[in-house]
């Protein structure tokens, strides 16, 4: 399932915070969930997804991977069997694996059994509006509309980061500061950004460690009372990315 982060709010979450901490906005993000029956046979066999960077997370069931070192660029995608050396190594992907490929680097995945599996990849070859440096790709969020299913319940003493922001650099001769949303930016107090400039990971905090100078914070929607639903009911299921529907 392509881009699958557009109904799974939580998926798209994990790629803010990915982005933000290892991969950096100035590449194509894509997600995919992996369903599989597996029978012990090679999914998709030898291979390499080229200048990607990946990180696969194994939801339930259980996958092996049989990686390489990396191979050259002019390598053709699809390898033969006989590429795999002695010193390759295998490893056995338990629930809750999480797993990082590197670039040009040649896998095979076996699945024995049913398998729940997400492939989120940072394509390293430059995106056609990187050489702008659009101030909006660092918040990106792209999630559907629709119907959250089902509502969270609120918390009472804990806030979640609703959409990704970045803070503007602090200027201390300057009152106010640009906080980045998906929205557009929004100037803010200087007293907000201490707080502010730990969001870009959309992280999970606890009400008390707010004070009344964050409440801005509050007022705008970005941080919340409730976590982020487990998924998105679209309100236009064709919209979505990559998706075929009859």
């Amino acid at each position: 399932m392509p881009q699958v982060h557009q109904v799974l709010p939580r998926v798209a979450r994990l790629m803010v915070a990915l982005r933000a901490d290892l991969f950096g906005p100035w590449h194509e993000e894509c997600s995919y969930l992996f369903v599989v029956n597996g029978k012990g046979r090679h999914g998709m066999g030898l291979h390499h997804d080229g200048n990607v960077e990946a990180i696969w997370v194994q939801l339930e069931g259980r996958r092996t991977v049989t990686t390489g070192p990396p191979v050259a660029r002019s390598t053709p995608e699809d390898l033969g069997e006989e590429t795999i050396e002695d010193d390759w190594k295998t490893r056995h992907l338990d629930p809750g694996s999480l797993f990082y490929l590197p670039p040009y680097t040649p896998h095979r995945v076996v699945c024995h059994g049913r398998s729940l599996a997400l492939s989120l990849t940072w394509d390293r070859r430059i995106c056609w509006w990187s050489e702008r440096r659009d101030l909006h790709a660092p918040t990106g969020w792209d999630v559907a509309q629709g119907q959250a299913m089902p509502i969270p319940r609120a918390s009472r003493d804990r806030l979640w980061t609703q959409v990704p922001v970045r803070a503007g650099v602090r200027n201390a001769h300057a009152p106010r500061f640009a906080l980045h949303t998906p929205d557009g930016a929004v100037r803010l107090s200087s007293e907000v950004w201490p707080l502010a400039s730990r969001l870009s990971t959309m992280p999970e905090l606890r009400r008390s460690a707010l004070t009344r100078r964050d409440q801005p914070l509050l007022d705008l929607g970005i941080l919340g009372g409730r976590d982020l639903p487990l998924r998105i009911v679209p309100k236009s299921p064709r919209a979505l990315d990559g998706w075929r529907f009859a």
